[in-house]
């Protein structure tokens, strides 16, 4: 049962006239025994003393209708402390208008009470009267700037209004006013990721916040995807390792973890974290990409093909990540020996990414070269001479990088050519 916060806007002397009886009331109410409360009170003859009691009780049941009633007919007796309950009842059963009215009004006679300035912006907020809240917020912190609790609701708001900016700075104040609390230091760095503040200072926080509780879930989660993002992966495997250990099992530590062993090679206990992420989450574009490569690693073709398959016909990312995913199917196949597939799924992943045309460009060539099908590797050569003297004009250094290419595919395929025997009927066309 919920025990509430409040102050006694009555004489409590007046409670105390009651003798026992009334003691006992103070106590129950004190103790958020609110049932024994309303028995003792029932006890009584009615009288104007009791009534803030009775509405108190039936607040601290969840009575709401009946407390609104007790908080009514206290206007007339404390009329602040009727409005504060009657506040808290109609937010509680979410008529938010009457509540924001309420506190208000309350604030109109009352403008620095902390305490319903923040019922008030956190009401606004959830309400999405976002400005409103924030120009309470901000209010808080000029009431009381050492307060990291302000600090920290005030980045919550700005967080909620997408400003990160200045959202990092108040978690910053929030931090430097209390940096054991660890719930603000890991929004804190959140924030400064999203922010793109260099890693390694993002890292070096975060390491002083590890010192004060290792086992704290959302500093680790931070430490283990930072490490990630920075390529340690030796370090991320670590990190993920106690993280799984200490009890998580979500599809964010399955999915980083199994990232980190794929990473140090580790492929067989990769595809078995993979397994059970991809189970929970196949929305996952990296994720589905590195399980495939996994996959691979480990010979499993066709399930890398299958994973690519659904990644592909299931989602809608954007072109240049589905030609990565036909890319890899290319590879695949390819390693399979299985070239006209190879093929297929390189030229769907150029039409997807022109950008990166040359590079699937090249992989194809290679492929008619292996499957001996050399005048289709001479038309693509001549198409990849074009298009390189039209992307290059303007790059001497990268132009004659790329015509190195295509010099060695033209020696290689005169060296076939001629020993078909091509030459002696004209029809030998590199050159």
């Amino acid at each position: 049962m919920k025990r509430i916060t409040f102050c006694i806007g009555l004489s409590v002397m007046s409670l105390l006239g009651y003798g026992q009886i009334g003691n006992q009331i103070l106590t129950s109410i004190a103790l958020g025994k609110y049932s024994d409360a309303l028995e003792q009170i029932n006890e009584l003859p009615p009288s104007p003393e009791l009534i803030q009691f009775k509405a108190i009780a039936f607040e601290g049941l969840n009575m709401w209708d009946s407390a609104v009633v007790y908080y009514s007919k206290l206007t007339n007796i404390d009329n602040q402390l009727a409005k504060k309950g009657l506040a808290r009842c109609y937010e509680s059963v979410g008529n938010s208008s009457k509540a924001i009215d309420l506190y208000k009004q309350i604030l109109a006679d009352d403008s620095l009470n902390a305490n319903i300035i923040t019922r008030y912006a956190n009401l606004l907020r959830s309400s999405s009267l976002h400005k409103q809240a924030l120009e309470q917020f901000l209010k808080l912190t000029e009431l009381d700037s050492t307060c990291a609790k302000y600090w920290e609701m005030l980045g919550d708001q700005y967080k909620a209004m997408n400003m990160t900016v200045e959202s990092t700075t108040a978690y910053n104040k929030a931090y430097l006013l209390n940096s054991k609390n660890l719930f603000v230091a890991s929004k804190y760095f959140a924030q400064l990721i999203k922010s793109n503040v260099p890693l390694q200072y993002v890292y070096e926080n975060i390491l002083d916040a590890y010192q004060v509780d290792s086992t704290y879930m959302p500093i680790l989660m931070l430490k283990g995807k930072v490490e990630s993002d920075m390529k340690k992966y030796s370090k991320a495997e670590i990190t993920f390792t106690r993280i799984a250990s200490l009890g998580d099992s979500s599809f964010f530590t399955l999915k980083n973890l199994a990232i980190a062993k794929h990473s140090n090679g580790s492929y067989l206990e990769a595809e078995n974290l993979f397994k059970k992420a991809y189970e929970m989450d196949s929305t996952d574009f990296f994720l589905n990409f590195v399980y495939a490569k996994t996959l691979q690693n480990i010979g499993e073709r066709n399930l890398a093909l299958d994973v690519i398959s659904k990644t592909i016909k299931l989602l809608y990312p954007s072109d240049e990540l589905v030609a990565s995913f036909y890319e890899l199917a290319g590879d695949i196949y390819n390693s399979g020996n299985k070239i006209d597939l190879a093929v297929e799924n390189y030229q769907m992943a150029l039409e997807k990414d022109k950008k990166n045309e040359l590079k699937y460009l090249n992989k194809i060539i290679w492929c008619k070269i292996y499957d001996k099908k050399f005048r289709d590797a001479e038309y693509l050569v001549h198409k990849y001479d074009s298009i390189i003297l039209e992307k290059y004009a303007d790059d001497s250094i990268q132009l004659k990088n790329e015509q190195r290419k295509t010099g060695f595919y033209k020696d290689l395929l005169k060296k076939e050519f001629f020993f078909m025997d091509d030459l002696k009927n004209g029809k030998f066309l590199v050159y």
